[in-house]
C-alpha cells in the first residue's frame, strides 16, 4: 500500500535532494574522521572533464622523523622530516601533517622551496596542530616528495620540574588512522651534561661527547605502542655555564701563553704610532661594506622566496654591488697607510682580509648546495643540514671580523 505524501513532506524532501546537489557541485567535503586523516586530494576524470574529488584512502608515507631538542636555557623546538611517495594512480594535491600539541611559529618546506604562512592552514586540537597544504606542485603517481616542517612548543606544556635539577619531559604521538609509515623514528636531543632516568624500555641512548640523544624507531607503524612518552632526567643548572666558561679559560690562556712567548723570546720592537683617525676611518668604512653585504645577501633571498623580481633583483645588485667597489678602493689606501705605519695592525689587517676570504668561499659552498638541491641531486634534510653546517662556520667567522673591528675601534678611541 503506497502512504500518500504530503505536501509539506514533498517540499523537505526537495530540500534535502537540493542541499545534497549543491554540496556535490561545489565539492564540499561532509567526512569526519579521527583528525581529517592525513587528507589527500586526487584528480580523476569523469564525463564533464577534470574535477577534484576528495577520497580518504590508505595513505603511505616512507619516513616520519621527529626531533625534539631540548637546549640549555629550557627552551624546545622540534622538527618533523616526511619522506611521502604517491603510491595511487591519480595525482595528490593536498596534505595534511600533524604536529605536537600547541606547537607554534611553524615552517614548513619542501624539495620546491618554503611555504608563505598564508598558505598553511592550522587546525589546533587539544592534543596536535593539524596543518593543511595546499601543494606547490601536485605529487603525481610514484612520484616522492620531502616535507621539512619546524616548530617550536611552549616549555609549561611539555616540561615540568620535580626537583632542583629534576626534570620530565612529557610528549604525545599522535598519527592519523588511515596512514601506514614504513619506518618512524623519535630523537630527542637532551641539553648537553643532561642525565637520563625513567624512560621507557623502547628508547635508546646515544651518547656522542656531552650530547646525549633518546631514539625511538618503529616500522610499519598503523598504530603507535608508545603514544605517551615520559621522560625523566637529570640537569644542573651549573652547566648552563660550563660552555662559556671553557671558552672563556682557554682563551685567556692562549693570551697568556702569547704573552709569554713573545716576552721571553721577542725583543720589543719601537713602534710609530698609527693616527688614530686612520683606524677610526677604516672601522667606518669596513662597517658600511659589511652592511652592504649582508643587505646584498638580504636581496638574493627575497628573490629566491619570490617576494621580489629578477629585474628588482639586478637593480638592487648593481647599485649595492658598485657601492661596495667604491668602499674596497677606499679601504685599500686606508689599508696601505696603516700597514705602513705599524706592523701590529697590519696583522690584523690580514686576518681580516683571510676572515673575508673564508666567507666568501662560505657563501659559494652555500649557492653550490642550493644548486644541488634544485636538480635533485640532494634532499630536503641534506640541503638543510649542509646550510645550517656552513651558516654556523660563517657566524663564527664574522663574529671573528667583529672582534678585530671592535678592537681598533678601541685603539681609534684611546
Amino acid at each position: 500500500m503506497i502512504r500518500k505524501i504530503s505536501g509539506k513532506n514533498l517540499l523537505a524532501l526537495a530540500a534535502l535532494l537540493l542541499t545534497i546537489l549543491m554540496i556535490h557541485c561545489l565539492g564540499i567535503d561532509l567526512s569526519i574522521g579521527d583528525y581529517g586523516g592525513l587528507s589527500v586530494i586526487c584528480s580523476s576524470s569523469n564525463s564533464t572533464g577534470n574535477t577534484d574529488q576528495l577520497t580518504n584512502k590508505t595513505f603511505i608515507i616512507d619516513e616520519w622523523r621527529r626531533e625534539i631538542n631540548l637546549d640549555a636555557w629550557n627552551g624546545i623546538s622540534g622538527f618533523d622530516y616526511y619522506s611521502i611517495r604517491n603510491v595511487y594512480p591519480t595525482e595528490i594535491h593536498k596534505i595534511s601533517l600533524f604536529l605536537p600539541a600547541k606547537a607554534d611559529e611553524i615552517h614548513v618546506q619542501d624539495a620546491y622551496g618554503e611555504y608563505s604562512p598564508l598558505s598553511i592552514f592550522e587546525i589546533r586540537r587539544e592534543d596536535t596542530v593539524q596543518i593543511n597544504l595546499t601543494l606547490k606542485r601536485p605529487l603525481k603517481p610514484e612520484e616522492k616528495n620531502e616535507f621539512l616542517v619546524s616548530y617550536k612548543l611552549p616549555l609549561d606544556t611539555y616540561i615540568e620540574q620535580t626537583g632542583w635539577q629534576d626534570y620530565r619531559l612529557k610528549l604525545k604521538l599522535v598519527k592519523p588512522k588511515n596512514v601506514i609509515i614504513k619506518k618512524f623514528s623519535l630523537i630527542i636531543h637532551l641539553p648537553e651534561g643532561a642525565e637520563p632516568k625513567n624512560f621507557p624500555l623502547d628508547l635508546q641512548v646515544k651518547r656522542q661527547g656531552l650530547a646525549t640523544r633518546m631514539i625511538l624507531t618503529m616500522y610499519n607503524v598503523t598504530e603507535f605502542s608508545t603514544s605517551h612518552i615520559m621522560l625523566e632526567y637529570q640537569y644542573s643548572i651549573l652547566w648552563r655555564a660550563f660552555k662559556p666558561l671553557t671558552w672563556i679559560g682557554a682563551t685567556v690562556l692562549i693570551f697568556v701563553a702569547f704573552f709569554l712567548i713573545k716576552r721571553f723570546f721577542y725583543p720589543a720592537a719601537v713602534t710609530v704610532p698609527v693616527p688614530s683617525t686612520l683606524l677610526g676611518d677604516f672601522v667606518k668604512v669596513y662597517e658600511e661594506k659589511r652592511r652592504l653585504a649582508m643587505e646584498l645577501r638580504s636581496v638574493e633571498e627575497q628573490f629566491r622566496s619570490g617576494r621580489i623580481s629578477r629585474k628588482r633583483l639586478r637593480m638592487r645588485r648593481r647599485t649595492i654591488e658598485h657601492r661596495i667597489s667604491e668602499l674596497n678602493k677606499r679601504l685599500a689606501e686606508l689599508k696601505d697607510k696603516i700597514t705602513a705605519t705599524s706592523d701590529r695592525y697590519g696583522e690584523l689587517i690580514k686576518e681580516l682580509e683571510a676572515a673575508e676570504v673564508e666567507i666568501e668561499t662560505l657563501n659559494a659552498d652555500i649557492e653550490r648546495v642550493e644548486a644541488r638541491f634544485r636538480r635533485g641531486e640532494i634532499s630536503a634534510d641534506v640541503r638543510r643540514r649542509l646550510i645550517d653546517e656552513y651558516a654556523s662556520i660563517r657566524r663564527k667567522t664574522e663574529g671573528r671580523i667583529s672582534e678585530i673591528l671592535l678592537r681598533l675601534q678601541e685603539e681609534a678611541s684611546s
